[in-house]
């Protein structure tokens, strides 16, 4: 039975299709979240969206060894540990409470919020790992990249209810924050020497911004 369950999802689950399921997927979840009739369903859709974007990436990761597997759980520890200490103090990113929307907490942080960390931490270092640039260099564009993420996501979690800001107003410490917090991050699968090749993951990464940018754009 496991073996042909292997036999089935390396025919079916290929690289191919699941860039062009990213494609689809987050092209009808802004669809979901743009007609006002089926926006509440979506939204509570989001944490399992996030749970099953990640594992289907997960899927295709190679090679899986102590180095990957001691870094991941870094980031993904690491991810809830500063985003409770964030939410309870208002020091790290600024003054905001979660929503409902990212499922169960704790301290009043979702569990879902280390996967996130994990997942986009993932996706922007095999990215800038094929820049030819030193290791400060690829770094610093990894951090970069992800604030510019967090510039399009912001705006869409205030009005999806995963997160509200103090006076509904996005501090600039937060991306000053998430540019050092990523960096740290980053750093932990750099000094670990994490080295894989994804193929879906990319394509995870550009459908959400798409999806996000698609949103802004809907809403300004």
């Amino acid at each position: 039975m496991t073996e042909k369950l292997k036999q089935l999802a390396g025919k079916h689950l290929t690289s191919e299709r699941i860039n062009r399921f990213w494609l689809i997927y987050y092209t009808v979840g802004f669809i979901g979240f743009a007609l006002p009739f089926s926006r509440e369903l979506f939204q509570n859709l989001t944490g399992i969206s996030i749970l099953m974007s990640t594992a289907i990436m997960m899927y295709f990761h190679r090679p899986w060894n102590a180095a990957f597997i001691g870094a991941s759980i870094f980031v993904l520890l690491g991810g809830i540990f500063i985003e409770a200490l964030g939410v309870n103090t208002g020091t790290i990113f600024g003054e905001y409470q979660y929503g409902a929307t990212l499922g169960p907490k704790i301290a009043g942080t979702p569990l879902l919020i280390g996967i996130n960390w994990l997942m986009l931490i993932y996706i922007v270092w095999q990215i800038v790992g094929k820049i030819d640039i030193g290791g400060a260099g690829q770094l610093l564009i990894g951090a970069s990249l992800l604030v510019g993420y967090d510039l399009f996501l912001e705006p869409i979690a205030m009005r999806t209810d995963m997160w509200d800001w103090a006076g509904q107003q996005v501090p600039h410490q937060n991306y000053l924050a998430w540019f050092i917090i990523s960096l740290i991050f980053l750093s932990a699968f750099k000094l670990a020497r994490v080295k894989y090749k994804n193929p879906v993951a990319p394509g995870l990464l550009a459908a959400q911004t798409g999806f996000f940018f698609l949103l802004n754009l809907l809403n300004t």
